[in-house]
């Protein structure tokens, strides 16, 4: 059997969709069954690379593929799938490098941080920032195999500005669809993220999700984001 250390790897980078672990009220601990990125990685003969973390938002993900891209030699890497965020999530590195995210913020006090900003401009704000992110990994990743994907997306407030921003931007237009599953990502302009391709086959959230009160895949569930990304990935690299 070939060595592990001589095959590509495959580097997933997201939030909790991603990571191999969970968040609950007591500690982290780790999902008791394969996500997608172990198992995108045994169909394609790669070794699992697995930078996602919980919480986190897109800054992060452009930060940690940056950092990976420095790090790795471009031969070595066989895949990077980038599993976007929440765009209004918010993440900052401390001067050690650790990344926090700033759950106070975006959680007991997030209304005041819309009330100080402004709906509006929070909305086109995340919006921009959220695409020039798409563009820059595009960009950096021209001569290595990718995929992107939305995640979660937290857009119900203020969703029309959102929307409209979005497809006004002259970003819009430069992502390459074709790599970017699911691209325009919101269903009412005829894209669609995570969440929509798993409420299409199962819209009560009763199969593909772990429980009523946590609404992250299970293993199902990432068994068909697996796929998702597999027949992707065939269609473009294959």
């Amino acid at each position: 059997m070939e060595d592990i250390v001589s095959r590509k790897k495959l580097i997933a980078i997201g939030c909790s969709y991603t990571e191999h672990a969970q968040l609950n009220i007591n500690k982290k601990k780790a999902y008791p069954f394969d996500v997608w990125p172990m198992h995108l990685a045994n169909k394609l003969d790669m070794e699992c690379v697995n930078l996602g973390r919980g919480g986190m938002g897109n800054e992060y993900i452009s930060a940690k593929l940056i950092d990976t891209v420095l790090a790795e030699k471009k031969e070595d890497i066989g895949l990077v799938v980038l599993m976007w965020s929440g765009w209004q999530r918010i993440d900052f590195q401390d001067i050690k490098g650790k990344w926090l995210m700033d759950g106070t913020l975006r959680h007991r006090k997030f209304n005041m941080y819309f009330d100080f900003w402004g709906v509006d401009n929070n909305a086109y704000h995340m919006t921009m920032k959220s695409l020039r992110c798409f563009l820059i990994a595009q960009r950096l990743l021209e001569d290595i195999p990718y995929l992107m994907i939305q995640g979660v997306l937290h857009v119900e407030r203020s969703r029309q500005l959102f929307v409209q921003t979005f497809i006004n931007s002259k970003i819009f237009y430069e992502i390459d669809e074709d790599k970017f599953i699911g691209w325009p990502i919101m269903w009412e302009i005829g894209g669609y993220n995570i969440n929509n391709m798993l409420d299409k086959l199962d819209p009560e959230r009763k199969h593909l999700r772990i429980s009523e009160e946590d609404q992250h895949p299970n293993a199902e569930g990432h068994k068909i984001i697996a796929q998702e990304l597999y027949n992707a990935y065939e269609k473009v690299y294959m």
